[in-house]
Order: C-alpha cells, then sequence, then structure tokens
C-alpha cells in the first residue's frame, strides 16, 4: 500500500522538486490568459465609455447663445423702414440681420463691416427721413456718405447737400399739405387746424374725400390727391 501511494503521488510531481506536470502548466497558463483577457476587458470598456461621454458632452464653441441688443433692434427697424431688410424685429444679431447690414452699407458708398455702430443708425435714421420727404417731391437723392463715417470733404459735401434738400423737400410738403387742408376745408370736409401737418383729422379728412370721389385710399398727400384738388 505505501509503494502504491508513493506511485500515485509520483504522477503528479516530477522528481523531488515538486515540478508541475506538463498538463497543469497548460492549465495554469490558460487560468492566467484567462485573467489577463478579462482584465483588458474592463479597461477597454471604461476607455469606450469615457470616449462616449466626451463625445456626448456639450461642446463650449458650438453653445448659441441670444442676447437682446437695442442697438440691434433699432437698427433692424430702420433697415425694416428702408426696405434691405425683411427679418424679426427682435435686437437679436443674425446672418439675416448682417448681411442687410452690408446691402445697406454697399449702398451708400459705406465699408461693409455688417456692425450695428451708433453712427451707423444715425447715418440710417437720416437716410429714413431724407427718404420720406423724397417720396412726396421726387426731388432728393439718398444720402450717399455720412461725415461721421468717413472724414474725406467730398463725403461731407454730400451729406451736407443731402441735409439742405432734406430741409427744402420738408418746407415743399408743409406748403403742400396746407393747400390741401384749406382745399378739403372749402369743400365741407372737416379740418380745424390747418398747419402743413398730416394729423389724424387731416387724414381722416383725405381718406373721406378719395373714398368720395373713387382715388387710391392711401390717407397721404400724393401727386393724385392735389391733382384732383386743384392744389399744385
Amino acid at each position: 500500500m505505501p509503494l502504491a501511494r508513493v506511485k500515485h503521488v509520483k504522477d503528479v510531481i516530477v522528481d523531488d522538486g515538486w515540478k508541475l506536470r506538463p498538463v497543469s502548466a497548460l492549465l495554469l497558463l490558460l487560468a492566467m490568459g484567462l485573467s489577463a483577457m478579462i482584465v483588458w476587458n474592463a479597461l477597454t470598456n471604461q476607455k469606450h465609455q469615457a470616449a462616449m461621454a466626451a463625445a456626448n458632452a456639450p461642446v463650449s464653441g458650438e453653445v448659441i447663445v441670444l442676447k437682446y441688443d437695442p442697438q440691434m433692434r433699432e437698427a433692424q427697424s430702420e433697415l425694416l423702414a428702408l426696405g434691405v431688410y425683411a427679418g424679426p424685429v427682435d435686437g437679436v444679431d443674425s446672418p439675416r440681420t448682417k448681411q442687410a447690414i452690408e446691402a445697406y452699407q454697399q449702398l451708400n458708398g459705406l465699408p461693409q463691416t455688417g456692425l450695428a455702430t451708433p453712427e451707423l443708425v444715425n447715418h440710417m435714421k437720416f437716410t429714413h427721413k431724407v427718404q420720406a420727404a423724397a417720396q412726396f417731391t421726387g426731388s432728393v437723392a439718398p444720402v450717399a456718405v455720412d461725415p461721421a463715417l468717413s472724414t474725406t470733404p467730398q463725403a461731407a459735401a454730400v451729406y451736407e447737400k443731402a441735409a439742405a434738400d432734406a430741409a427744402t423737400a420738408a418746407k415743399a410738403q408743409e406748403l403742400a399739405v396746407k393747400k390741401v387742408q384749406v382745399a378739403l376745408a372749402g369743400l365741407g370736409y372737416k379740418i380745424k387746424k390747418m398747419d402743413g401737418q398730416v394729423s389724424a383729422e387731416t387724414r381722416s379728412a383725405i381718406l373721406k374725400y378719395q373714398m368720395d370721389n373713387g382715388l387710391d385710399m392711401s390717407g397721404t398727400v400724393d401727386k393724385n390727391l392735389t391733382a384732383a384738388l386743384k392744389a399744385d
């Protein structure tokens, strides 16, 4: 019996140095390889999750912040009145607003910056007034360059001439409105104050006269109205 046991032990151990047999060594290597694969997969999953989190995280450069600017809103309002802008008047800078500003600057011989500066807003306001006066007489040319935006003597001369023409057109318009008021009052239309200004009372009388005589009901003092009233 003792000899049989010794023989059984020798089946597992080679010699007396407690060395593993080849089969046991292979099993040990397989176990170590499996453990290494488990650790590798865990590390790979962690890296993949970190990469996905970084990809899904918001990028600061792509965040769009809508900021209200009263000066931008004023510029949009003037651009809309001048007919070079068709977007919302919301005070928020946008590509459409920038394009409209650049278009206005190009039409008026200004540097195309696309920026709604205070000087540019003032320029648009003045241009709007000049165009409003020119709409009645048809004799005032659009403003070319604002001296506040250009230091050349030619630009200043053009601006001063436009200002003088606008003042002349305003006086001519006031005189024409007075003639219309007098003519309407003479025809029995209710107008108490004949001051050359198109007040609510004057506008109401104009609309009623235009309706009574089959004219275009614009409510403004235009050439058709002055011709019909013989108030040229």
